[in-house]
């Protein structure tokens, strides 16, 4: 009986390992945009945050620190350097999608050469070139 009541123990541990594991991924990272606009340029490589907000019906961008940023080639950086973070601020419409954040916690994209435009955290929806609507997280 002993033998059986541990198996159970065991069996329950596990299943438990394996429902947190799966919860704690859900929100960061599974949500990807693969399109060409949101690529990563192949000349840079960075470290930093930009706000990306819309002001007069126009995409502004701002550093919302300090920026690092390496050359791979000849060229200048851009906000699309693999390893720079976007930030989100209100409603910004960009290469035919639309973000709406949270005020409170504002939608946060990575800029990847290998895994895509992919979302980090935030809350908020994203309304796709389709109209289809996702809601994060």
């Amino acid at each position: 009986m002993t033998i059986l009541r541990d198996m159970k123990k065991l069996l329950r541990i596990i299943l438990f390992t394996i429902v947190v594991a799966n919860l704690s991924s859900c929100g960061s990272g599974t949500f990807t945009i693969n399109n060409e606009d949101f690529q990563a340029t192949d000349i840079c490589d960075g470290e930093g945050t930009f706000e990306i907000y819309m002001n007069k019906g126009d995409v502004q961008v701002k550093a919302q620190n300090d920026i690092q940023t390496h050359m791979l080639k000849d060229g200048f950086p851009s906000i699309w350097c693999h390893g720079l973070t976007h930030q989100f601020i209100g409603t910004v419409s960009l290469y035919g999608f639309t973000f709406v954040s949270d005020p409170g916690e504002p939608l946060k994209f990575l800029v990847d050469r290998k895994k895509g435009y992919y979302y980090i955290s935030g809350k908020g929806t994203i309304t796709d070139t389709d109209g289809k609507l996702t809601t994060l997280p």
